[in-house]
């Protein structure tokens, strides 16, 4: 799945090249997009052990985020955007904890532990709770207006 540049092989042993930032940026996106659907830090890591360092391969999934190219779910998943709509997040008790919190607070506000909660779809949860007006929600559609102006 992951093609590397072969520097070295004998009967015992392959040597590979370590890719770049860039490379490491394509690699991560182009798995998150192969795999069909968002993948969790764990998923993440076992896949690029050996690859990447954890700090490294963290440093990288940060930058995605900053610059929108990956979105932390409110259950921690890590998605290409418009991958979020269909996404039904995990209901972990455990507490997420972002990688990028400002990202994370502008995207989903407080929202995000009553998201997980719902069981459904991020995109038919997040219209719910919109017109039920039990929510302040005024943080999150900020976020989601962007998001969406960005598509069109």
């Amino acid at each position: 799945m992951i093609r590397l540049k072969k520097l070295y092989e004998d009967i015992d042993i392959e040597v590979f090249k370590a890719p770049t930032e860039e490379e490491l940026e394509n690699l991560i996106k182009e798995t998150i997009k192969n795999n069909a659907r968002p993948m969790t830090w764990r998923e993440l890591r076992e896949l690029f052990a050996g690859i990447a360092g954890e700090d490294r391969l963290r440093k990288v999934l940060v930058k995605l985020i900053e610059r929108d190219e990956l979105i932390e779910l409110p259950d921690g998943a890590l998605a290409l955007p418009g991958m979020e709509q269909n996404y039904i997040p995990r209901k972990s008790t455990k507490r997420v904890r972002p990688l990028v919190p400002s990202k994370f607070r502008e995207r989903w506000g407080n929202l995000a532990a009553k998201l997980r909660k719902t069981g459904l779809p991020l995109g038919e949860a997040i219209k719910q709770v919109r017109s039920s007006g039990l929510f302040d929600v005024e943080e999150y559609e900020e976020g989601f207006e962007e998001e969406e102006s960005i598509e069109e």
